[in-house]
């Protein structure tokens, strides 16, 4: 049988499963390949990777703006616009409480610092040194009103090259009122925006070809970087952020249930290929141009739905983000012994909510964002050293989950958007 016979999520399931079992012979703790012979080869595993990440982030920005402003302009009038704007944004904020709320309970329940605590704090030392670069990124906070006020791009070329993605946003619901307001005098502008639009797709369906490939380099690339002596030592704390993974895809089967009467296996069937390029890949806007690509094509979702909301998700839904860095608090408040009263729990969902949204959906990230959120909660930030040894596998596990939930949340506001317009 030929390659191009074998399903698509099957060369892809394949490719992942090949790449995990060369990245774990291949780390050196295995035994097989020392770390000096194995690390000239690493940036050769990663190459494929880095093309089809490239590819994708290439037109990424270009068909948010697009795919937004056409998804805008293919409504009927403004207040549709707000109907779909509003009920999409509070789906959103919902979700990303619920899943919040679940890292709390799940860790305040099983506890997993106390388990741990002398034998993790022993292993913070090495790494102190590699993270403090990282960690001091987020020092600088700024305020409620220039973050509003930022959302609003005053130079397009510099939100394009920082890939400020609340403002591209922005920028491409603008370009959608313009379009629905001004019908006659954006004819031509909108018409370069549907050849844009049909360019990166084609450029996607480009990329896809290399995906097989690059899932086996990236994956062997990152299960040679993890270490397994410090996985096993966190093995409470992994298995506390994937059984909390675990119930939201269960809460989001529940709400599938709920609004549109379907069956949630047959979703998730359909839809297979994204959660398994969002584990490879560690970054949501990456695999957005295939998104759109399965909601569309797959999941027969209107353009309308699909435009709008897959994008605005990629911005500012980061369920799978959210739990982890509400597990990730609270198994540190544990491991130093400090106590989160009640108070601090209910703060501790409004501010990793907050936090969420607008997270740059690419990975490594979200421990930036969870600095910040120890910070305020008065937990040691050179804790996060502790968790840099398994944060890229717990990434690429969130990352699934955020991109289900966005496709689920298009899923609903389509059968929504349809029960409303017939």
């Amino acid at each position: 049988m030929s390659l191009t016979k074998i399903a698509f999520w099957k060369q892809i399931l394949i490719a992942l499963v090949l790449g995990l079992c060369f990245g774990i012979s291949l780390n050196p703790e295995f035994g097989l390949v020392t770390s000096e012979s194995i690390q000239p080869y690493l940036v050769w595993f990663k190459l494929p990777g880095d093309i089809f990440l490239n590819l994708l982030q290439m037109i990424m920005i270009p068909l948010v703006i697009v795919s937004i402003a056409l998804g805008v302009s293919s409504l009927k009038n403004l207040r549709d616009l707000w109907s779909l704007g509003s009920k999409t944004l509070l789906y959103f904020i919902f979700t990303t409480i619920v899943s919040v709320s679940i890292g709390i309970l799940l860790t305040t329940t099983t506890k997993p610092g106390l388990q741990i605590q002398t034998k993790i704090q022993n292993q913070t030392s090495a790494s102190t040194t590699t993270s403090s670069i990282t960690i001091e990124k987020k020092e600088k906070e700024d305020s409620i009103p220039e973050i509003i006020a930022n959302i609003i791009p005053k130079n397009i070329v510099n939100v394009w090259s920082k890939q400020q993605m609340l403002s591209i946003v922005f920028l491409g619901m603008i370009l959608g009122v313009f379009f629905l307001t001004s019908r006659e005098s954006g004819t031509a502008l909108k018409a370069f925006c549907h050849s844009l639009e049909s360019f990166c797709l084609w450029v996607v369906a480009l990329a896809m070809k290399l995906a097989p490939l690059a899932v086996l380099g990236l994956m062997t690339y990152a299960m040679v970087q993890i270490g397994f002596s410090l996985v096993f030592g966190l093995i409470s704390y992994i298995l506390t952020v994937l059984g909390g993974l675990l119930l939201i895809l269960l809460f989001y089967s529940l709400m599938i249930v709920s609004f549109t009467k379907e069956n949630p296996i047959r979703f998730l069937i359909q839809i297979r290929e994204i959660p398994i390029l969002g584990f490879s890949t560690s970054s949501s806007s990456s695999v957005l141009p295939y998104s759109l690509k399965v909601a569309k094509e797959k999941l027969k979702l209107k353009e309308t739905v699909s435009d709008f909301v897959l994008p605005l998700g990629a911005t500012i839904n980061m369920d799978g983000t959210a739990l982890y860095q509400a597990v990730a608090t609270v198994f540190l408040s544990q491991v130093y012994q400090i106590e989160l009263s009640t108070l601090d729990l209910f703060l501790l969902v409004g501010t990793v909510t907050a936090a969420s949204i607008g997270t740059a959906a690419t990975p490594g990230v979200g421990l930036v964002i969870l600095s910040s959120i120890l910070y305020t909660f008065h937990i040691p930030i050179e804790g996060i050293t502790i968790l840099f040894g398994v944060d890229r596998f717990l990434d690429m596990c969130r990352t699934s989950v955020n991109l289900t939930g966005d496709l689920s949340c298009a899923y609903i506001m389509n059968h929504i958007w349809k029960e409303e317009n017939k």
